[in-house]
């Protein structure tokens, strides 16, 4: 028996179609897009860092488009958001237009500040984002999909004793479904997001956004099973919704940029590996299902966004620290520090003046976080809303 769920949706994409005379009177379906993913997809970037968009004439626009005549950030009118997190251990629920505030904290932003702003501008119909995010969260475990069948762990997780408690393996897969069909259950509830929702028009679910891996990353016994992980995650997702055609985007890890291999920091973390693993899922794919259901996965590369000028700083104050607090207890020699600065380019090893004033005015987190920065969250999410809408012309 097809659930309430269901039926709004398929109803919803009649009206879209212009089916029956209803749908023509009540107007265009409210579109529905879903957000999910680990720490990442939260958003760490403070919205103290956004005057630093301006430092960067290529940049310097964004702020026309994220913050008001007054200077402040921008409320949207007609795009809303629900979301599922955890904060301070505690399992939060926000609900609201978007603005800043979905991210790690109330003056912080992920991807979807962007995401929502573009989608409010571009399109004429109401938006709700439904985003579900959690920070240290796998795919291998916590949001593995039902098709990937049971975790089988790591000959090194069984010596140590170490193995997933069955009830945790899919877990957060589990709750993401049900926190969209709680959202989308009726009226009542779509309305304690969106209090004008026309139940007449409906909404479509349009599109998934996907930005998740650190975790994944950072053991390779879930690189070794990550892109077979998230073909099963894309199709079960779309079966689970009955839209086997959903426009489906993969976020990948730009963590370091678009060539992690060149840096001289965190040389021993797979990074480049892994994003092989997420641009291999959308390509594996296409290749497996039928022909009509090809072209609407594809694969957003955050890399180009990651700021590596400001990663350079991170690693000169973080380097030059330990050293200096080596150098005082004795363990290490002026003359190594002074070795060890000109190897890496640190020069004294003092920050300058110019590097102090841009870190505190663009950095706000830890660098797997992307720096806090808003610079790299505003451009990657209107990026991924781009790229969803030229999606949904397909």
């Amino acid at each position: 028996m097809i659930d309430k769920f269901r039926k709004a949706a398929v109803f919803s994409v009649a009206v879209l179609l212009g089916v029956g005379s209803v749908a023509s009177a009540a107007g265009k379906a409210m579109k529905v897009y879903i957000l999910a993913g680990q720490s990442n997809m939260q958003g760490s970037a403070h919205k103290s860092t956004f005057p630093a968009i301006g430092d960067d004439p290529k940049t310097a626009p964004l702020l026309q488009e994220i913050l008001n005549e007054k200077g402040e950030p921008v409320v949207c009118e007609n795009a809303w958001v629900a979301y599922q997190t955890t904060r301070n251990g505690e399992d939060t629920i926000l609900r609201g237009q978007v603005k800043v505030g979905y991210g790690f904290d109330d003056a912080r932003i992920g991807p979807e500040f962007s995401f929502g702003i573009h989608m409010d501008r571009a399109l004429e119909e109401p938006v709700l984002l439904i985003k579900t995010a959690w920070g240290g969260k796998s795919l291998a475990v916590d949001f593995r999909p039902p098709s990937a069948g049971p975790y089988l762990p790591s000959k090194r997780e069984e010596e140590g004793d170490n193995v997933p408690a069955e009830e945790k393996v899919g877990h957060y897969y589990r709750e993401m479904i049900r926190f969209v069909r709680e959202t989308l259950k009726d009226t009542g509830s779509i309305r304690k997001v969106v209090p004008d929702y026309d139940e007449k028009s409906g909404f479509e679910l349009a599109g998934f956004v996907w930005f998740q891996g650190w975790n994944d990353m950072c053991n390779r016994h879930h690189i070794e099973q990550y892109t077979d992980n998230m073909i099963h995650f894309i199709s079960d997702v779309r079966k689970e919704f009955e839209q086997p055609k959903l426009p489906f985007i993969v976020g990948v890890l730009g963590v370091y940029g678009t060539d992690p291999d060149s840096r001289r920091f965190d040389k021993g973390l797979p990074v480049t590996d892994f994003r092989k693993t997420q641009f291999a899922a959308v390509k594996q794919y296409d290749a497996k299902v039928a022909p009509e259901f090809r072209g609407n996965v594809i694969a957003v590369d955050s890399g180009p966004f990651y700021e590596l000028a400001l990663s350079e700083i991170y690693w000169k104050r973080r380097m030059t620290g330990s050293w200096k607090r080596r150098l005082n207890d004795g363990e290490m020699t002026k003359e190594k520090y002074l070795e060890e600065c000109t190897k890496f380019g640190f020069g004294d090893g003092e920050i300058t003046v110019e590097e102090k004033r841009t870190w505190d005015r663009s950095s706000s987190n830890a660098e797997y976080h992307y720096l806090g920065s808003g610079k790299t969250f505003v451009r990657f999410g209107k990026a991924l809303a781009e790229e969803m809408l030229e999606l949904e012309k397909k």
